[in-house]
Order: C-alpha cells, then sequence, then structure tokens
C-alpha cells in the first residue's frame, strides 16, 4: 500500500478525468431513460447501461475499445448464422438467431454453403478449453446428462419422469369421451386407447328449437280441439 494514500487518490481521481469517454465532446447524450429520471441535481444526466460499451465514444482507442475485445467471436458467429437471419436481425432489430444451426459444410435455405469453424462442445467435450460444463472430476456423469446433475442424481430423475408419463398413460386408458354424432356407441379409438360413448338422437333431439316447436304443436291441438267442441255445440 502506497505510504501517500492522498496522493494516490488525487492521481486515480485525475486520470479518470482525462478518461475520453468523459470529456465534453464524448459524453453521451440524454436518452428518453435518462429524461425520466428528474431526482438528478443540475439536470438530467445520463445513466450507464450494458450496451454504453458500444458507443463511439467508448471505442476509439482501439486497445482499450470494448467491441474490439470481441471482434474475433462476433465474427465467427456471423459466419455460422445464415444470412436470412443476419438480415432479419438487421432490418427488424430483433436478436440474432440460427446461429450454428447448420453445420459447416452445409447449405442454407438460400443454397449457400456455410463455411466456419466448429467450435469446441463445451456441454460434451471432457478436453474443451477451461473444462467440460458442469463437470467434477470426483462425480460420475451420464453421457445424456447435458445439465451436470451427476450420478445418481440424473438416473433417478430419469426413471420419476418415466414412471409418471406411464402412470399419465394409464390414467387415460379407459376414459369416456362423448360425441355429438348419433351411430352406434361404444366405438373405440384405436391410436389414444379411448372408449367413444356417442349421444343417442333422444338427446341430440332435445333444445330450445324443439321446445318450442313442442309448444306450437301442442297450441294447434288446443285450437283444434275447441273448434270441435264449438261444432258439437250446434
Amino acid at each position: 500500500m502506497s505510504e501517500r494514500p492522498l496522493e494516490a487518490i488525487k492521481r486515480a481521481s485525475k486520470a479518470a478525468d482525462r478518461a475520453p469517454h468523459l470529456r465534453k465532446k464524448n459524453i453521451t447524450p440524454r436518452d428518453p431513460i435518462d429524461v425520466l429520471d428528474t431526482t438528478g441535481i443540475g439536470g438530467a444526466y445520463h445513466h450507464d447501461g450494458p450496451f454504453d460499451a458500444t458507443l463511439a465514444s467508448r471505442n476509439r482507442d482501439k486497445r482499450y475499445a470494448p467491441v474490439e475485445a470481441v471482434k474475433y467471436g462476433n465474427s465467427e458467429a456471423l459466419k455460422a448464422t445464415p444470412r436470412e437471419h443476419v438480415m432479419d436481425s438487421l432490418q427488424r432489430h430483433v436478436p440474432l438467431q440460427g446461429t450454428a444451426t447448420i453445420p459447416p459444410g452445409h447449405s442454407d435455405m438460400s443454397g449457400s454453403i456455410m463455411q466456419y469453424e466448429e467450435g469446441a462442445d463445451l456441454m460434451r467435450e471432457a478436453d474443451a478449453p477451461g473444462g467440460a460444463y458442469k463437470r467434477w472430476d470426483h462425480v460420475n456423469y451420464h453421457p445424456n446428462d447435458l445439465k451436470g446433475k451427476g450420478e445418481p442424481s440424473y438416473t433417478l430423475e430419469e426413471k420419476l419422469k418415466e414412471q409418471g408419463r406411464l402412470r399419465r398413460s394409464t390414467d387415460r386408458a379407459g376414459v369416456y369421451e362423448m360425441q355429438p354424432t348419433a351411430r352406434t356407441t361404444g366405438v373405440s379409438d384405436k391410436n389414444n386407447n379411448v372408449h367413444v360413448r356417442e349421444r343417442s338422437g333422444s338427446l341430440d333431439s332435445a333444445g330450445p328449437s324443439n321446445a318450442k316447436t313442442k309448444r306450437l304443436s301442442d297450441g294447434i291441438k288446443r285450437r283444434i280441439g275447441s273448434i270441435r267442441r264449438k261444432h258439437d255445440d250446434i
């Protein structure tokens, strides 16, 4: 530790004031989020965010530019992405997708051959740079264990999932489902193993329209009956 900490603080503060992105000509203009914040003293100020690393004021010197640090990775990702997805991201302002979905040497949707170097699979390859994802030397892993759960946890969870699938399929067997058609009953669905019990014609005939027709016929019968009684009286 320095014997004169105050001098060290002064030097650090002076170096920060000389930072290129803090000069007046490089100060980031206010955005809508900055305008909404009215709690600052002396007017609105810019709130730093994760996208500030892409500003021109932060990337004037290639030695310290954040974008320059990820230039190689971005270029490789663009090579592994079909052109349609890149144009969709640029024109529609949506996140880039479809990266490395087409293996190198295969053609994309427009017929172009994808030419890029496929890197190591950090989820599966034990000799990947930096070690495999979530892998420990003293733990055994199943070949299909991509989340690094380890044994016996992965095998037990898979057995529980399989038991749940079997139980749901068993519960579904023997389920009766009502159908609106008036055909023979007891038809079974071979695909889903479901017995279909179809409704009878009497159930189909029940409804507001049939009830209205019945009331109308009853009224006609009563009126005919009254006419007959009058005729008998005469």
